[in-house]
């Protein structure tokens, strides 16, 4: 049985079949499929882990991601050949389904992993199939970062930006939740921001962040400074504005139209979620 026909009977949603992907629960459509007994082979270590793992998959909608997540599924037994910014893409890839900081590690042993798992390898190419189906996302790169695997539009999980940039790699996994991430030798600094406060925030710090236009962005905290660069790499300014000491305007490089928890990039504004 396939993932789409069986979604399409029982009239379910993707989110129906990956309830818990960041749970401890079992969850997925390989947990499925075993539970219904419709696999019979010994599951492989980390059957569970990768079926339960990939509802952190759900956003992606480039186009060109999803097929190089159907192309690490498919190539099962065969070294892949990938150019640079499709093996950007599988370490992407790895590390929004490896979540931890701990879990640092190259493409290919990323690539490995899922070999060992025939299951979790047609999984993914079948997910890949659903999430390619759905999308509207044109493949047009982000202004600025055109050798990295990001394009306009398309959503994305915070550790797929970091690495897509560089901050994160194979063998480093430095932590960073929010604000002004500078990428010096780009002469860039990307703004991630959180516009749905409703959770998980407490009122003293629940700031109301907004965009202005498609090139001035609010940004309220606590203190306000301005931030100066050389000329043409200054893209966050924070000038005191009249009549309060913490609310600011930043210039930025995204427009706010991402659900909350996924970060969307678009051609003018910060990265926002």
């Amino acid at each position: 049985m396939r993932l789409a026909d069986f979604l399409r009977d029982q009239a379910l949603e993707l989110g129906d079949v990956y309830r818990a992907g960041t749970g401890q629960g079992r969850s997925g459509w390989t947990a499925l499929k075993r539970d219904a007994g419709l696999i019979v082979a010994e599951p492989g270590p980390e059957e569970d882990y990768f079926s339960r793992r990939f509802g952190d998959l759900l956003h992606v909608d480039d186009p060109q991601r999803l097929d190089v997540m159907a192309a690490v599924g498919s190539r099962q037994g065969h070294p892949p050949t990938l150019n640079a910014k499709d093996a950007l893409g599988v370490q992407m890839l790895a590390y929004q389904i490896d979540g931890r900081h701990e879990q640092a590690a190259g493409l290919e042993a990323f690539i490995d992993r899922i070999e060992r798992h025939f299951a979790i390898a047609d999984e993914l190419v079948e997910l890949s199939g659903l999430l390619q189906a759905r999308t509207n996302v044109a493949a047009t790169p982000v202004p600025g970062l055109e050798d990295t695997p990001l394009c306009l539009h398309a959503a994305y999980g915070a550790r797929e930006v970091l690495t897509a940039v560089g901050w994160l790699t194979a063998t480093r996994r430095a932590p960073f939740q929010a604000g002004v991430l500078p990428l010096n030798s780009r002469k860039t600094e990307l703004l991630f921001v959180t516009l749905d406060k409703s959770e998980g925030y407490h009122d003293r710090i629940s700031y109301h962040d907004y965009a202005i236009s498609a090139e001035r962005f609010h940004c309220k905290r606590r203190t306000a400074r301005v931030r100066t660069r050389p000329a043409g790499a200054a893209i966050w300014r924070a000038p005191r504005t009249a009549g309060s000491s913490s609310s600011s305007c930043a210039r930025a490089r995204a427009i706010p139209i991402a659900p909350a928890g996924v970060w969307r990039w678009s051609r003018r504004m910060a990265i926002v979620r």
